[in-house]
């Protein structure tokens, strides 16, 4: 009876310790919460060497893995994420123009609060890369 008791004891704490062993695992994956409004700058270098810089707005919410909102440089030029995925600190969405042919692919990575990585546009055969800073809004 001792034996079977302590075996049980035995299973019951392993059982315990592999389950806090997954709390921070569990923690981690769902730390990155993107939801709420973020102020982005797009730089993009033109061919002559100059540089180029706009101001967007991100609107996130975040469920799970997946993302949705809007992107725009303005209240009434928004445009729907679409394809949000948050994978860890690795953010990939797209936004196609509704008044426009130019499809926009964003690859960030999210740390310190912040969102950093490029964004590519694409218009027929034309194809502009900008690097993407942005941070909450306050």
């Amino acid at each position: 009876m001792v034996e079977s008791l302590t075996g049980t004891m035995k299973t019951l704490a392993a059982i315990v310790l592999l389950a806090l062993a997954l709390v921070p695992v569990a923690t981690a994956a769902q730390a990155t919460d993107l939801t709420g409004n973020w102020n982005a700058k797009f730089t993009a270098s033109r061919p002559d060497g100059t540089t180029q810089s706009i101001t967007f707005t991100f609107h996130f919410t975040q469920k799970g893995k997946v993302l949705s909102g809007t992107v725009g440089p303005a209240p009434e030029r928004q445009w729907k994420v679409e394809k949000g995925v948050v994978d860890g600190a690795k953010v990939t969405f797209v936004v196609q123009q509704p008044e426009g042919p130019t499809l926009r692919s964003f690859t960030l990575t999210h740390a310190k609060g912040r969102l950093t990585g490029t964004m590519k546009a694409e218009r027929g055969a034309d194809t502009i890369e900008a690097t993407v800073e942005a941070e909450r809004a306050k």
